[in-house]
């Protein structure tokens, strides 16, 4: 048993550490911006009476959802009302007032003007139906006036929406402008986020954003950009990139979200997974590739790299286009070591 096991570690040994490799080719570079946002609605709004007046009855608490035409607020409308129904009686006496002088004209012009009746009464008569027209005319603009006074001591929704606050109470008295509640539509959400100027050249229609909830370790969520406003802030020389969500993840007004802007430069680079990057205290930066792929040994190499991007860095000096490098693996090779390659692209040349 002894000298089985024995065997058994020999022939492991032999056969050398197993590693993963990947071949080295040229990418195209994307530059990737983290970016911090807030979660916005597009309808946002202080609501406030058009006329001056005492809270009769408020209607909706803090946190009620609310659909566009739910009254909000009513104000005391009694002398309102009173003048209405006044309005009312006028316009009533003004419509009998009207008939009759029409009925006082036809009848004039069927004895006719001239013989029976003098010319100057027929013209009173019709002057007088234009008078009660005129009349009726004024107290129908002052009755919908009144009507229209009178919808306006009730405040109601504008669009659907939750009630994130309420500022009166019954009894108060309030005036024109002062915001009574203040109503936020949950459901038209964007991702507002400031971006640097400088990258407004990049940002083409390949660009992506992805995003997250601040401080969160779930997974990035796709958003469509929906608008970008060139325009400038002179403080913070940011211009506004706006994302709207496409999943259904639970998203609150106000909420800070963290981005990622991907942006294509055009440009190609040799690039290796960050994985395969090998640093030490002295400054150097190497990887290690396999230097003979039919014997299956290692070598390790010096490389120069600029900046990466996702899990990808940018090899700028000391590796050339086809060269399988080592991604997995590599943290006890040494040079000339025999290797056995999983999962690459030259595990069939080993076998």
């Amino acid at each position: 048993m002894v000298a089985m096991t024995s065997l058994a570690g020999s022939v492991g040994a032999a056969e050398g550490p197993r590693v993963v490799t990947e071949t080295a080719e040229p990418t195209e570079i994307i530059e990737v911006v983290s970016l911090d946002g807030t979660v916005n609605s597009l309808h946002t709004a202080a609501l406030s009476v058009e006329i001056a007046g005492l809270v009769e009855a408020v209607l909706v608490e803090t946190g009620d959802r609310v659909t566009a035409g739910t009254p909000l607020f009513e104000l005391d409308a009694e002398l309102e009302r009173l003048s209405v129904t006044s309005l009312e009686s006028e316009r009533r006496e003004a419509v009998a007032a009207r008939e009759e002088a029409a009925r006082r004209l036809v009848e004039a012009r069927s004895v006719g003007a001239g013989r029976n009746i003098p010319q100057t009464e027929v013209r009173a008569r019709a002057a007088a139906v234009e008078q009660a027209k005129a009349r009726v005319a004024r107290l129908t603009a002052n009755l919908e006036r009144g009507r229209a006074r009178l919808d306006r001591h009730r405040l109601v929704a504008p669009f659907d929406g939750v009630v994130s606050e309420r500022h009166a109470e019954r009894g108060e008295w309030v005036s024109p402008g002062e915001a009574l509640v203040n109503l936020v539509d949950r459901d038209a959400l964007r991702l507002d986020f400031p971006v640097p100027q400088r990258y407004y050249p990049l940002l083409g229609e390949d660009a992506t954003l992805d995003y997250r909830v601040d401080g969160s370790t779930t997974d990035w969520q796709s958003a469509d950009i929906a608008t970008v406003v060139p325009v400038t802030d002179p403080t913070s020389r940011t211009f506004l990139l706006r994302g709207q969500t496409i999943g259904t993840k639970p998203l609150l007004p106000g909420m800070a979200v963290e981005g990622r802007l991907r942006l294509p430069t055009g440009r190609e680079g040799l690039t290796v997974a960050r994985d395969a990057i090998q640093r030490y205290p002295d400054g150097r930066t190497t990887v290690w590739v396999l230097e003979d792929v039919a014997a299956q040994t290692v070598a390790e190499r010096q490389v120069n790299l600029a900046d990466g991007f996702d899990d990808r860095v940018v090899v700028t000096e000391g590796l050339a286009a086809g060269i399988e490098v080592i991604v997995r693996g590599n943290e006890a090779l040494e040079a000339g070591m025999e290797v056995r390659v999983e999962g690459g692209d030259t595990q069939a040349g080993g076998d």
